[in-house]
């Protein structure tokens, strides 16, 4: 089976400081995969260049077999991988939505007359309504985006991947700033929302990590000392003895 995300050799230097040290990992069709690591292990530096914000030294990187490495990162959008942030990117004036129509409305091959699409497709509507169905917004489908509570924008920043056709997702701390309860829902919702879809999710959270993951992975000062299980990463004595004063729970 051709791997969804395939990373090979990946190395990522900046001046003479070396970040990525030769990074190998395959994630499968449809998997769960979680990246933990202490902090400065070179997590948001990986997810940036698998999504084109900056290439590697060396290596190379692969979407479904097709090589990524050097497109940008509209072209690598539009292939079908969508990156969220640990801060939201809403439309904050639009309603939620709007934001979820223009995010459909991208989805569709032919751009031209985007604005006579964004006003009258039913098929757009149709998309924007079923992803804000998915990710539990209803009630909030007339708010202005920028009035949302944090965890209500993240589950929008969400919705907005699901919404433009993404089947490979990219989640950067999804439930960072939350509470308890919060975190909880946002776990929920993202087992739901992704459902069928490929998810690699940088998290400090080892519950979410946990309750989401199939596969873990395990960065340390830029290379990856461990791939596994939940159950397998928990009994690893190297994942412990490295990552254990950060926040790892056996």
């Amino acid at each position: 089976m051709i791997p969804a995300l395939a990373l090979y050799g990946i190395q990522k230097r900046f001046g003479a400081t070396q970040i990525l040290r030769g990074v190998d990992l395959a994630i499968e069709p449809g998997e769960r995969h979680a990246l933990i690591g202490p902090n400065g292990a070179g997590k948001s530096t990986l997810f940036n260049l698998i999504a084109g914000g900056a290439r590697p030294n060396a290596g190379r990187i692969d979407l479904f077999g097709a090589e990524i490495t050097r497109l940008a990162p509209a072209a690598i959008t539009r292939r079908g991988l969508a990156r969220s942030f640990q801060t939201t990117s809403v439309f904050a004036r639009l309603s939620v939505f709007d934001n979820l129509r223009c995010a459909a409305m991208l989805a569709e091959r032919d751009r031209t007359r985007w604005w006579q699409r964004f006003s009258g497709s039913s098929t757009v509507d149709a998309r924007a309504g079923q992803v804000l169905e998915a990710v539990g917004l209803s009630a909030r489908r007339r708010t202005q985006a920028g009035t949302l509570s944090y965890a209500e924008q993240r589950a929008l920043d969400l919705g907005l991947a699901l919404a433009g056709g993404a089947h490979t997702l990219l989640l950067d701390e999804p439930t960072a700033g939350m509470n308890r309860a919060e975190a909880a829902r946002a776990i929920e919702l993202i087992r739901t929302a992704t459902a069928g879809r490929t998810l690699l999710m940088v998290e400090h959270d080892m519950d979410a990590v946990f309750a989401i993951a199939d596969r873990i992975s395990v960065l340390v000062q830029g290379r990856i000392i461990a791939t596994g299980t939940p159950a397998a990463i928990r009994a690893d004595a190297a994942v412990r003895a490295a990552y254990l004063g950060d926040g790892f729970r056996a």
